[in-house]
């Protein structure tokens, strides 16, 4: 929650209104944005775009991530802890996907036949990342529940999940950037809100990546382990040994199989 809101502090600070009652830039506004009222309404609505998107994608995404990775015994991650941060972001992400349509469509014109064939990269990256978001998260996401009530084992379901996420959580990272691009660096985002913004960014995405990779190793090593904890040996036959016994005995259970009385 604090990170939540210094975020969104850091954000609500970096988009600056300009001094004259319109836009900078050669963007084709609608009608409505040449009014100071309407003006301001356009820039409370990129302001809460840019901190609602920044709070999902810099601070809940990774930490719903992260915690997947945190060393919790006896608590339930997934449904407790990881679900609900994923849920709240879910829903904060499509709201400010509203948002950012709206202002693409009626004060940007960007989806305007007089506006041409160009659309900016942040909004065709936005798009893919939230839409891909929305339909493939959440379906994923229960598919591997139930199918882990059911086994106990991970599934397709698991790694599409993962990947996705990860994915599309770094490509948010770069249209964040795009996004400040777009209205202009430094006349409407100033650079030390920028260096908050990516300095949070930085530090929750090197933890992230961080756990990662110890999770990975320890993954490997552990398999690597298991594996060479066995040996083959020759005992009546090939047989697969595990460290621990003596050569040429066999345990009880295998000694009754393989001896079995006349």
């Amino acid at each position: 929650m604090a990170l939540a809101i210094f975020t969104s502090m850091a954000i609500a600070t970096t988009l600056e209104p300009g001094s004259d009652a319109q836009p900078a830039g050669d963007h084709a506004f609608d009608k409505r944005a040449y009014f100071q009222d309407s003006y301001k309404i356009f820039h409370r609505k990129r302001n809460a775009h840019a901190c609602i998107m920044s709070i999902v994608f810099i601070v809940l995404f990774p930490l719903g991530a992260i915690s997947q990775h945190l060393p919790l015994k006896g608590v339930r991650v997934t449904s407790r802890i990881h679900a609900p941060i994923q849920i709240l972001g879910l829903a904060m992400m499509i709201g400010a996907m509203g948002l950012g349509i709206d202002m693409a469509k009626n004060d940007l014109n960007y989806f305007s036949s007089a506006h041409g064939s160009h659309v900016p990269a942040h909004v065709v990256i936005g798009l893919l990342v939230t839409s891909s978001i929305i339909v493939i998260q959440p379906a994923m996401g229960m598919l591997q529940h139930r199918h882990f009530k059911k086994t106990g084992e991970k599934s397709v379901f698991a790694y599409v999940h993962r990947w996705t996420g990860r994915v599309m959580i770094v490509l948010g990272w770069i249209n964040s950037g795009l996004g400040f691009q777009l209205v202009g660096i430094p006349q409407v985002v100033k650079a030390h809100s920028l260096v908050r913004n990516f300095v949070l960014m930085g530090v929750l995405g090197g933890l992230w990546l961080l756990l990662m990779g110890t999770d990975g190793l320890r993954s490997h090593f552990l398999h690597r382990n298991r594996l060479s904890s066995y040996r083959v040996q020759w005992n009546r036959g090939l047989r697969l040994r595990k460290d621990g016994v003596a050569d040429g005995s066999v345990e009880p259970s295998k000694e009754e199989q393989t001896n079995p009385r006349i």
